[in-house]
């Protein structure tokens, strides 16, 4: 038996992400008492927001598979982990700039991270389309796969 199948939930992602919000608290309680605790939790919060984007657009592409009385073992073959990446930054940037929104604390001309509302709903809408990007080329390739 393989030790992917022994543990096909994988959580490094979440370790790592909350190891770096449980640093980011020390920071917050030793160096920097402005912060917020949404700004201390902002890299739990992607990843967990991330996944759950992740999911949903699945669940959307996964509707156009024409072949779902039959499991595809090939899925991670055709997966383009970049798109993914990108999702989960993009994601990340959404947070950040959503969180500098409300709390009004934007950099002004750097507009990457103004908190402006234009700019948190493109990163919004790339993180989406990084997904949709992901798991349609994984649907269309299974697709391809049984005509």
């Amino acid at each position: 038996m393989s030790r992917e199948s022994e543990h096909p939930i994988q959580t490094a992602g979440f370790w790592i992400f909350g190891l770096i919000s449980m640093v980011l608290a020390v920071l917050k309680w030793t160096v920097a008492p402005y912060w917020s605790w949404w700004r201390v939790m902002l890299p739990l919060l992607a990843y967990l927001g991330h996944n759950a984007l992740y999911i949903l657009t699945a669940l959307i592409c996964f509707r156009w598979l024409k072949h779902e009385e039959e499991e595809s073992t090939t899925a991670d073959e055709h997966a383009r982990d970049g798109y993914n990446i990108a999702g989960l930054l993009f994601f990340f940037l959404f947070l950040d700039n959503l969180f500098r929104h409300i709390e009004g604390q934007g950099w002004g001309d750097f507009w990457p991270c103004s908190g402006r509302v234009e700019v948190v709903v493109l990163y919004a809408v790339l993180s989406l389309l990084a997904q949709l990007a992901y798991w349609s080329r994984i649907v269309s390739r299974l697709n391809q796969e049984h005509p």
